[in-house]
């Protein structure tokens, strides 16, 4: 069950990394004023906050090595923080809402190492069941 898990881990980081690159096209989509909301863009990163905290929970209950987990768990705070800089702006706090935008290429970061890591991860947890056998004379 731990490999399972691991190998969910693994897949919704890159599902994250990946759709980084996604969810800053579809903010741009927006800006460049080819769609009028920005209805993709945030539907998308709720579903990268959710798959965010699904990788967390797959991380600690596979007991992934504990740099994996927490780094899965800054990633989900990264990504969770992400809604409350835009409610900044509806606050009347346009200056903590920049940060939204700065936030991003930190959750790009952050994504891609932890996807590394998971990589790294996944090849341990299969080579221990591995037995070496040398025949010799």
């Amino acid at each position: 069950m731990n490999t399972t898990l691991a190998r969910i881990h693994k897949g919704l980081a890159g599902f994250i990394a990946l759709g980084v690159f996604v969810q800053m096209f579809l903010a741009g989509v927006w800006h460049s004023g080819i769609v009028n909301t920005p209805d993709a863009h945030v539907f998308f990163g709720l579903s990268l906050l959710l798959a965010s905290l699904l990788a967390l929970i797959a991380a600690a209950v596979a007991k992934l090595p504990k740099p994996v987990i927490g780094r899965t768990a800054f990633l989900f705070f990264l990504i969770l923080l992400q809604p409350f800089l835009m409610e900044a702006r509806r606050n009347g706090l346009p200056f903590v809402s920049a940060f939204h935008a700065l936030n991003a290429p930190f959750i790009g970061i952050v994504s891609g190492t932890v996807f590394a890591m998971a990589r790294g991860a996944q090849t341990e947890t299969e080579e221990d069941g591995v037995v070496s056998v040398a025949t010799g004379d």
